[in-house]
């Protein structure tokens, strides 16, 4: 029996550390696809076409919509974290209940020795009991196994998913950082545009002088 359970914990950890990897890259393959998932309905090759002294606004367009792509896969991975917080704790009481239903068989195995040690009831058929009910809660610490490998496997697609959340979210300030920066030059007029276009003062002063005749001789 412990060589069965050392079998059973050598499969589990080789069992997590290959589920773990796949976690990771399904994750982000899912928040990809559902990010490239809109298409643009302008033909690239027409607007390849146009000058750039003609894309008034399309900078600051590009800069908005990658912005809110990186808002979405935020968004996605928050929705992916509360649904594997959830799981999580399903197995988790899954967990409870079967330490419940040991806890009950191991006091039942227990009182059923005491009766055979006093003596009581049919020999032969305390001892079968007795070894039924082993058998049962072997069973059932085989399955808490199995369990135990679904919560940890649930803990660190939460782990993962709140180190991807906090990197995004990071990205995403920067982001932010940099298009308000954008908006601000873009909204600035060029400083040729702020000059003053009339006469230069001196100029327009000397330009006022009238030139005083000079004496007869």
């Amino acid at each position: 029996m412990k060589r069965f359970f050392f079998v059973s914990l050598i499969l589990v950890s080789a069992f997590l550390l290959l589920v773990g990897c796949q976690t990771t890259q399904t994750l982000k393959s899912s928040i990809t696809t559902t990010v490239t998932s809109f298409t643009s309905d302008v033909d690239p090759e027409l607007y390849a076409r146009v000058p750039e002294d003609q894309r008034e606004g399309v900078q600051k367009a590009e800069s908005d919509m990658k912005l809110l792509e990186e808002k979405l896969k935020l968004a996605e991975l928050k929705k992916d974290l509360a649904s594997a917080r959830k799981e999580s704790a399903g197995y988790k009481q899954d967990l409870a209940e079967k330490d419940f239903k040991a806890a009950s068989l191991n006091l039942d195995i227990v009182k059923l020795e005491a009766i055979d040690r006093a003596e009581l009831g049919e020999k032969e058929k305390n001892i079968k009991n007795i070894a039924k009910l082993k058998t049962k809660k072997h069973e059932s610490e085989g399955d808490r196994i199995n369990i135990e490998a679904k919560v940890s496997i649930a803990e660190r697609k939460i782990n993962d998913l709140t180190q991807q959340i906090k990197e995004q979210e990071e990205k995403i300030g920067g982001m932010t950082s940099d298009v308000a920066e954008t908006d601000k030059t873009v909204s600035e007029p060029p400083a040729d545009e702020t000059k003053d276009q009339g006469t230069p003062p001196a100029e327009a002063e000397d330009e006022g002088k009238t030139e005083e005749p000079k004496p007869a001789e």
